[in-house]
């Protein structure tokens, strides 16, 4: 049994489910005898590790990486990664946009709720004018 305790870094890295047609497709690029059945595998690992680098360039992003770090991480300039991954990076950002309006929409119900509560807890002061005192 290993009694050894995982790193800081390990215990932080996400874990990440690899495709099952990814691994077979792998599994068949470097094990397969034929080498045309290679080939196609090795052709369809090359469309699953494209979708597998968009992910992480997601992921990269929603931890605040700029395109520079992802451009120098693949060995491209910022300008280049942009062009590669922005599609991807803009539904994300599309969805961070929705639940930050609904987030605000919340906030702005639960004000005016509590703002109801309050007018109705201190029972009608409504209709004064404020910092005046009625004689």
């Amino acid at each position: 049994m290993d009694d050894t305790i995982p790193s800081q870094h390990e215990q932080n890295e996400p874990h990440r489910e690899v495709p099952d047609l990814m691994v077979q497709a792998w599994t068949t690029a470097t094990g397969e005898g034929d080498p045309l059945v290679a080939l196609g595998a090795t052709r369809a690992l090359k469309a699953h590790l494209s979708t597998w680098e968009s992910q992480l360039v997601k992921e990269a992003m929603a931890e605040g990486a700029t395109w520079e770090s992802i451009g120098d991480s693949v060995g491209v300039s910022r300008q280049a990664a942009w062009d590669r991954f922005h599609h991807e990076v803009g539904e994300l950002r599309r969805q961070r946009r929705r639940d930050m309006e609904e987030l605000r929409r919340r906030f702005r119900e639960e004000a005016r709720d509590l703002h109801h509560r309050y007018r109705d807890d201190l029972g009608g002061r409504r209709g004064r004018p404020r910092g005046r005192r009625e004689d």
